[in-house]
């Protein structure tokens, strides 16, 4: 080889791995902005429904947080589950689950959920860690109900 096939080749060899790290890159910020958008989606859903509280004395149903998700338009929260209906009244608001979404991506960001706790504060948490906490607050009518709502789908 001479040395301009030399540099031609050098050349390629630049530009497909600067355009790989890129793509990889650019994958992964995706992946992060969906991430930041699905817990700002749940902060603008418990802040709505926190103000119900406030207005009403309880949490709303479950319709009420639907119908208000589907109104503000939120499609990076997914599919969400609102637990409102299962939480007891004497539950510890700060380790009560009251709505989660899990979020599954593959790269640099690891999968997990965004987390609404009863005192109203979200947050993304592990998923290893989210599976644990939820098992414990599930009683066995809930994962029936999760059942039967999931085989419907």
């Amino acid at each position: 080889m001479n040395t301009q096939q030399k540099k031609l080749v050098a050349n390629v060899v630049t530009v497909l791995t600067f355009t790989i790290a890129m793509v990889v890159g650019f994958a992964n910020i995706k992946n992060t902005i969906n991430r930041s958008e699905a817990i700002r989606a749940m902060n603008i859903l418990s802040d709505e429904i926190f103000k119900y509280k406030k207005q009403t004395g309880s949490l709303p149903p479950t319709v009420y947080a639907t119908q208000y998700v589907e109104r503000i338009g939120a499609v990076r929260l997914g599919n969400y589950q609102y637990r409102a209906q299962w939480i007891e009244f004497n539950a510890d608001p700060n380790a009560t689950i009251l709505a989660y979404s899990e979020k599954k991506y593959r790269g640099l960001v690891k999968s997990g959920c965004v987390v609404m706790r009863l005192n109203g504060k979200v947050e993304w948490m592990g998923k290893k860690h989210f599976e644990h906490l939820l098992a414990e607050q599930q009683k066995k009518q809930e994962l029936q109900w999760l059942q039967e709502h999931l085989q419907k789908q």
